[in-house]
């Protein structure tokens, strides 16, 4: 591994560390897919899927993690578990024009990096690149799911929080075959779209119920983003929220008395224009939905902008 690759993906690890204490979120896209994911909230809307789903099962453990080299176009849903703590946030991409693995984790690294320079020249990278497809933030013992539409050609499965390590884990998915068109049916959506006079927010359609899926749908032009859940300490509202990402530094770092009180749920990044449908196990209670990601613009953390909310699970 050359320095510029290792000075890149240990910014990523930096990220995860924090974000497995329950402090941060995931500093991480998956990349991108020319083929169609559940495309826009308007398309997948159509979507009556049955929980009898086509699925692909993806397990981690100490050794590396498993994975089908191939699968069927259609809807898919991807199952997750992990058995080592640390490991297994698989993401799911589809690089353009052949790129290869280095070339997307280069790009992801500088889209994502905790140094907000790098970051808009990072982005369009990442975008010329891959098409990002959501993957799971997920933990032992608490597995997870989610679906997308996967046209013929070939994906990358990936593990974010292995991406520096000697031996990264990923592993190519070719689809093809007949199509199918089965996938879980969500309970509510929650979309990342920019409001006009008050910037990047988060919407909440339909009702979150715990152990039950939700549709994610990043609408925000130009950018990669992600949804994370964590639960909160009682009291905690938006302004104190608020105050706190106010208060942090754009190294990355996270001040003390964090408002959180877990580890993190949910979907890996999203590109612009790409939704994923995600069930992970949420409990009745409340949650901080935030992103880590950062402004494509500028490399300002979109929690700084507003890009937060807090939501009741039934």
């Amino acid at each position: 591994m050359n320095h510029k690759r290792t000075k890149r993906t240990t910014t990523l690890l930096c990220g995860a560390t924090l974000l497995l204490a329950g402090v941060q979120g995931p500093a991480l896209a998956a990349p991108s897919l020319p083929a169609q994911g559940l495309r826009t909230a308007q398309d997948v809307h159509a979507v009556q899927a049955s929980e009898a789903s086509h699925t692909v099962d993806l397990v981690s453990t100490a050794d590396g993690f498993t994975a089908p080299a191939t699968t069927r176009p259609g809807l898919t849903t991807f199952r997750a578990s992990t058995t080592q703590a640390g490991k297994g946030w698989i993401g799911l991409a589809r690089p353009k024009d052949g790129a290869g693995w280095d070339d997307f984790l280069d790009a992801l690294s500088r889209a994502l990096s905790n140094t907000p320079s790098d970051v808009p020249q990072g982005a369009k990278d990442l975008d010329a690149t891959a098409t990002l497809l959501g993957g799971l933030v997920i933990h032992p013992g608490r597995p997870g799911s989610f679906t997308q539409h996967l046209d013929p050609g070939r994906y990358l499965l990936f593990d974010y929080l292995a991406v520096g390590d000697a031996e990264p884990r990923y592993r190519w998915l070719t689809v093809s075959g007949d199509a199918v068109a089965q996938g879980l049916a969500p309970t509510a959506t929650i979309v990342s779209k920019n409001v006009p006079g008050a910037g990047p927010r988060f919407e909440v359609r339909g009702t979150l119920r715990a152990g039950r899926p939700l549709r994610y749908v990043n609408e925000i032009p130009g950018q990669v983003n992600e949804l994370l859940f964590v639960k909160i300490a009682e009291g905690t509202t938006e302004a104190d929220l608020k105050a706190y990402f106010d208060a942090m530094p754009d190294d990355g770092t996270f001040p003390p008395n964090s408002p959180f009180v877990s580890a993190s749920l949910g979907s890996l990044h999203l590109s612009t224009g790409r939704s994923s449908v995600v069930q992970v196990p949420l409990e009745s209670t409340r949650y901080a939905a935030l992103t880590w990601s950062k402004d494509a613009t500028d490399g300002i953390r979109l929690v700084k902008k507003g890009l937060f909310t807090i939501v009741d699970v039934g």
